[in-house]
């Protein structure tokens, strides 16, 4: 899908005629949508570029991310996207910044893209864009928008938190063994998923940077100065970005640790209460198995209290036992 987008605002989709012969002069932006043949052939023809096909765009080489082409600007940068499946992944997205011209290229909507279309302006802003705009416009987008993702990623870990380290002897009904490891079990599920989307938010974070500084370090004097002062409080915002998505890495780690503990507190438990029965249960199954012999010179079996004997000492036998492990501190 190609759309145009014209240079008041950047946000206003001008009608798209692949048989035009000029392109219209009020278009900034090409925006190509898991473009066909026939959308990429038009828009090399007016952009002079070479466009990257679905496959080669997915396949780039970190040799071939950041680069000049003349006075083309071409680079490519991974993107968060949550697709269909509502899973949070990465997509590469590839911008051709010409003089006169952006155009990108990617295969997946993008919430940061349609979020820069569709931002409010003041009523009456006539103001003019150029290319240059309109891409630091979408870095800027994209780079809110995985503010965002860090943002709701630190609020569902401390909620993580809670749920790990609240006491169940302060709930105010007992829960059941069984829920209590399913409970865990979901944590732990929480906590990957936690663990996955923070490399999926440092890998975007790194293609950012590396962009910028790219564009910073080649570019600089084909920038004009607001673009420039624009593009520094990116690269600061990505740079907190970092710090901030360094902690909750160690702080997914650490609730990983802290889960798995108590996984391992449990299953101790579950074996510490296996070893009390055995241990209360091996006397009695001695005495029972002695008075199960039918020795024929075994006088309590002539006793008029023989039985009530046996079960005393069956009984005996088994609470002292537990006396000794409880004093022991094991249950």
């Amino acid at each position: 899908m190609l759309k145009f987008y014209d240079n008041v605002g950047a946000r206003d989709e001008v009608t798209c005629d692949l048989s035009l012969p000029d392109l219209p002069s009020n278009v900034v932006w090409m925006d190509l949508l898991d473009p066909t043949a026939e959308e990429l052939s038009f828009v090399e023809r007016f952009a002079k570029v070479i466009l990257p096909d679905d496959e080669s765009l997915e396949d780039l080489q970190t040799v071939s991310r950041l680069r000049f082409e003349g006075d083309i600007l071409q680079v490519f940068t991974p993107v968060l996207f949550r697709d269909p499946a509502g899973e949070v992944r990465t997509t590469t997205v590839g911008f051709f910044l010409t003089p006169k011209l952006l155009v990108t290229v990617r295969t997946e909507e993008l919430l940061s893209f349609t979020n820069y279309i569709n931002r409010k302006v003041k009523p009456g802003d006539v103001t003019v864009h150029v290319a240059t705009d309109v891409f630091v416009g979408l870095l800027e987008a994209i780079v809110d928008r995985m503010a965002d993702a860090v943002e709701a990623l630190g609020a569902e870990l401390d909620r993580v938190s809670r749920q790990i380290f609240t006491n169940p002897a302060d709930s105010p009904k007992r829960i059941k063994p069984i829920k209590y490891e399913a409970e865990l079990e979901s944590i732990l599920h929480t906590v990957g998923r936690s663990g996955d989307l923070t490399s999926n938010i440092r890998d975007s974070l790194l293609g950012i940077g590396r962009l910028l500084a790219f564009v910073t370090a080649n570019a600089q004097d084909k920038l004009p100065n607001g673009v420039k002062n624009r593009i520094k409080t990116l690269r600061q915002d990505i740079a907190s970005l970092n710090d901030y998505e360094t902690r909750l890495t160690d702080k997914v780690q650490f609730l990983l640790d802290s889960t798995l503990g108590f996984i391992n507190i449990d299953q101790n438990r579950l074996f510490r209460l296996l070893t009390i029965a055995s241990v209360v249960g091996i006397p009695p199954t001695f005495v029972v198995g002695l008075y199960g012999m039918n020795f024929k010179n075994m006088p309590e079996y002539d006793w008029a209290w023989g039985y009530q004997w046996g079960l005393l000492l069956v009984a005996i036998s088994m609470i002292v036992p537990a006396i000794w492990l409880r004093r022991k501190g094991w249950f």
